[in-house]
């Protein structure tokens, strides 16, 4: 059962929890600890009401020791109005209540035609602070919106791809770290410009820097028996930048192998080989234990 404590305990003096001054008493003070910065240590906080910060409208202080409550019994993740109700209470969302055929499955009564909307405002009203704030992000959203939000935030944290190194970051400042820190590991490059590279069979990969925005991608070699599977990911997220086709070029004399693809985006190092990807055959141009390629990265303002 979810337990909400607002703003602090009814005093002695007289005045009930409806009089406009001890509402004002507990608008002033839920402002005065989201101005300080004052964390709950329990359960977790959300704000209910008017607006939250983003307006700077008034809301209501609140801690949900509970927070389960809001996501549906049946496939446990949040639950987006419409939200529906059993005769008995028990509530489930549209879709799972589709995928029971209206049953129950705590009761066994029907259920799916009649809403719970008292659930649904609580549920649109509850703002939270993304899981990326101490990455730079000051989104606050729905409950509902919430882990569509952080899937494609864009200070969700990307790792530096260096083994020895353990920075997280968003990818801005996954760009700034590199750059600062790892300028000689990187090979910089500027898009829609070819360039060649060279790579140890064994290398598991290669990054390339950006020479204007610092973007980082990674060109990833993972050996296969019968020679070597080449692909290219951008390390960020599908919002921070629109994303990039590139060019995979291998060549043997009047012969080439060519791969035409689209970035995948990755928070760091690429494990197992992507859906798309070059194959280089063991020995194909013809350099011991070197792959030489021809690379090019396609700007997406390019193809607007």
């Amino acid at each position: 059962m979810a337990k909400f404590s607002v703003g602090r305990d009814d005093d002695d003096s007289g005045e009930g929890p409806s009089s406009p001054i001890r509402k004002k008493q507990r608008r002033d003070e839920a402002q005065q600890k989201e101005d300080d910065g004052e964390e709950e240590e329990e359960g977790r906080r959300v704000s209910h009401g008017k607006g939250a910060d983003r307006d700077g409208e008034d809301g209501i202080s609140m801690t949900l020791t509970d927070p389960d409550v809001l996501d549906c019994i049946i496939c446990l993740e949040p639950l987006i109005p419409p939200v529906f109700q059993c005769d008995n209470g028990h509530i489930a969302c549209s879709t799972c209540c589709t995928k029971i055929a209206n049953k129950c499955p705590s009761c066994s009564w029907p259920i799916g035609y009649s809403r719970c909307l008292a659930i649904e405002k609580v549920v649109e009203s509850i703002k939270l602070s993304c899981q990326n704030a101490q990455y730079g992000c000051k989104e606050r959203v729905s409950y509902a919106q919430k882990l569509n939000h952080e899937e494609t935030c864009i200070y969700a944290p990307c790792a530096c791809p260096l083994l020895d190194c353990t920075f997280f970051g968003s990818f801005e400042q996954l760009s700034r770290h590199f750059t600062c820190k790892h300028w000689a590991s990187a090979r910089r490059f500027r898009y829609n410009c070819p360039f060649p590279i060279s790579i140890d069979k064994s290398e598991q990969f290669l990054v390339f820097q950006e020479e204007e925005d610092g973007l980082l991608f990674l060109l990833n070699n993972h050996i296969e028996i019968i020679g070597n599977s080449i692909s290219v990911t951008c390390i960020g997220t599908s919002s921070s930048k629109g994303g990039f086709f590139y060019d995979l070029i291998s060549r043997r004399g009047s012969s080439s192998l060519k791969l035409q693809s689209y970035t995948k985006f990755a928070k760091g190092q690429v494990e197992g080989s992507s859906m798309d990807f070059l194959l280089i055959p063991t020995d194909f141009n013809g350099c011991y234990g070197q792959l030489k390629l021809e690379v090019c990265i396609w700007s997406s303002r390019e193809f607007e």
